[in-house]
């Protein structure tokens, strides 16, 4: 079914989330909330998908995403109004709406939600969840198993509230159908507000059936506060893990690890504990990423060992068979195979050969003031410890820097630099 239009409230003030910006522009295991939303709408409707914003958040919605279709709701008057204002865009057959703080909604869950509109018939169709919890969740009555009525908490008896068959909000419904009784729905008394779900009970009053299916409970959550943002981030991080784990893997201490939501892992890679792995990183099969380590926006190459406690800075590529090790920074620059960057050292726009060795506490020292420099070292070149290379610079192939050295300048192929002040050893007449 290709003729569906998606619309993703998204008009909330985000109160209850107590931040300096919108909720919708956390980053939910590195994408904003929304942008976890907007994915699975584009796959259903491609370039028909439309935000409702209030006056505030239109501007967040345009930072995020290239020539939104964006519908403004001046006054937040509750989920139908939102709904009506939206009327006019939609030449599709049928909606689907989507909620803009809803980020665990699966693309299987919706499929099953197509499903199920289009050969039951139905005009109208919602997913549903069962919890434990289902305090502050509108509750799913159901006749001769369709949804004959939607009560919200607000308005539950008290002989209603045990009930755990919850209204998730995401729903399908054929566009004439719903608009054409959404005018049939009533402002409620407290909240001023005009609920989308009440038009289950108008439907079911004219013989028209609202199906339903039942999705995770965790799919359904809805992040409305810090807690709930929390929450939902555990939950993606289990999904995320669980899905490498499944892929050959291994991580040592799972719990204390983060992925980006494109993290890309290869099999045969092992990850040691309180590993953070945050966007656009990529480790392919057969690495070590050991405990502590910090990786972002970069391309580990096979076999390779990072860590423990290494820091990879976006823009930088590791080849084949090298070594990251302890408290080592790489930040923008070009590994080649078979490298060796052992221990304490910093690495920044700089392009390393095959077969380098690079001495402990040595730094490209890459920064002039005004803008970065580039470090060129060539193949099979051994930086003895405690050297600073000051960039612009180029070492050619088969060189050797002494150890303790200030190199700046160019080194040539199959040479020795050093540059050592002379040991001056003094008596001290202090002591006696």
């Amino acid at each position: 079914m290709s003729d569906i239009t998606t619309v993703i409230l998204a008009a909330g003030n985000s109160t209850r989330f107590k931040a300096n910006t919108s909720k919708l522009l956390y980053p939910l295991c590195g994408l904003p909330i929304i942008s976890h939303v907007y994915n699975i709408a584009k796959k259903i409707s491609g370039k028909k998908v439309f935000f409702v914003c209030n006056p505030k958040n239109k501007k967040d919605i345009n930072s995020i995403f290239k020539n939104p279709n964006i519908v403004i709701q001046e006054k937040q008057k509750g989920t139908a109004h939102a709904i009506e204002k939206v009327k006019n865009k939609i030449k599709s057959k049928n909606i689907l709406i989507l909620f803009g703080d809803t980020p665990l909604i699966e693309l299987s869950d919706i499929k099953r939600l197509i499903n199920k509109f289009k050969f039951s018939k139905e005009k109208i169709s919602l997913i549903a969840f069962e919890t434990n919890k289902p305090h502050g969740y509108g509750r799913v009555f159901l006749k001769n198993n369709n949804v004959q009525e939607i009560i919200e908490e607000i308005n539950l008896e008290t002989s209603q509230k045990n009930i755990n068959l919850c209204n998730s909000g995401i729903l399908l419904a054929n566009k004439k159908i719903l608009f054409n009784n959404l005018k049939y729905i009533k402002e409620h008394k407290l909240k001023k507000e005009k609920y989308l779900p009440d038009i289950c009970k108008i439907l079911s009053n004219k013989d028209i059936s609202t199906s339903y299916i039942k999705c995770k409970e965790n799919n359904m959550i809805g992040i409305n506060t810090i807690s709930d943002f929390v929450k939902a981030q555990n939950i993606l991080q289990k999904k995320y893990i669980n899905k490498f784990i499944n892929k050959g893997v291994i991580f040592l201490k799972s719990e204390s690890c983060y992925l980006s939501y494109d993290t890309k892992i290869e099999p045969n890679v092992v990850i040691e504990g309180n590993v953070t792995i945050k966007n656009n990183i990529t480790i392919k099969n057969g690495c070590v990423i050991k405990n502590n380590s910090y990786l972002e926006g970069a391309v580990i190459n096979s076999n390779c060992i990072v860590g423990p406690s290494a820091r990879i800075r976006p823009k930088s590529f590791i080849g084949k068979n090298s070594k990251i090790g302890n408290f080592v920074e790489i930040k923008n620059s070009k590994i080649g195979n078979n490298v060796a960057i052992s221990h304490l050292s910093y690495v920044g726009d700089t392009y390393l050969g095959n077969n380098v060795n690079i001495g402990a506490g040595t730094i490209t020292c890459n920064y002039d003031g005004q803008k970065k420099q580039k470090t060129i070292i060539k193949d099979n070149v051994f930086i003895g410890s405690n050297s600073s290379l000051i960039a612009p610079i180029v070492i050619e192939t088969n060189s050797i820097i002494g150890a303790g050295s200030v190199i700046t300048k160019n080194i040539p192929k199959k040479s020795l630099a050093i540059e050592r002040t002379d040991l001056k050893i003094l008596r001290n007449k202090r002591v006696k």
